[in-house]
């Protein structure tokens, strides 16, 4: 994660902050929100996603595996209670906790085995809890400029791979197409998947 560590006094650039913003509002809106709530947000960074949902939280908590990027968050949440953040890595280590919804944008490439992680994120929903992952749509492992310094374990996912998960979970699910990135002369999709659980 040193990579993460060294660039987190400067990740919130112009371009992460509106992206982050416009992918966070989408969710907002195909949850049909109501608080409060407690929230999680997964891979949380310096926070430009999780805390745009912050009007609908009673508590949010960061987790993330970067300390240089949780110090960021803490900057930006310090005076206020109901915000916490956890170094915590959740693929090796366990969180005795539960959550009315835990959202997670552009981390799950970064994990071994993300299939599994759908499993334990039930785990910690409350009875009609959501999960909220924005991530990838399948590319081409052109998206990042270097995947291995940048911990890239998938190039993307499909929604045939996203339904997958959710069967084996056995929970329900909804999947659409909400964002789309221009770079490298061509169009990235990023896609909002809802796994609810009943």
């Amino acid at each position: 994660m040193s990579h993460f560590n060294d660039k987190a006094a400067e990740w919130d650039n112009e371009g992460k902050i509106k992206m982050m913003g416009k992918l966070a509002e989408k969710t907002i809106s195909a949850l049909q929100l109501k608080g409060p709530l407690s929230v999680m947000d997964f891979g949380c960074g310096t926070g430009l996603f999780g805390l745009e949902f912050a009007d609908y939280a009673s508590s949010l908590l960061g987790v993330d595996t970067s300390e240089g990027m949780l110090e960021v968050f803490d900057q930006k949440t310090k005076g206020e209670d109901r915000f916490r953040s956890k170094l915590i890595n959740l693929e090796q280590q366990n969180l005795n906790e539960k959550f009315d919804l835990i959202v997670s944008s552009m981390a799950f490439h970064h994990l071994n085995h993300p299939d599994q992680m759908i499993l334990k994120m039930k785990t910690l929903l409350n009875p009609k809890g959501r999960l909220a992952i924005v991530d990838l749509d399948k590319e081409d492992g052109t998206f990042h400029p270097n995947n291995s310094e940048m911990g890239v374990k998938h190039f993307g996912f499909g929604k045939e791979e996203l339904e997958a998960w959710a069967r084996e979970a056995g929970m329900k699910f909804s999947h659409q197409i909400i964002n789309q990135v221009e770079k490298n002369d061509r169009n990235y999709g990023q896609f909002l998947a809802i796994f609810t659980k009943d």
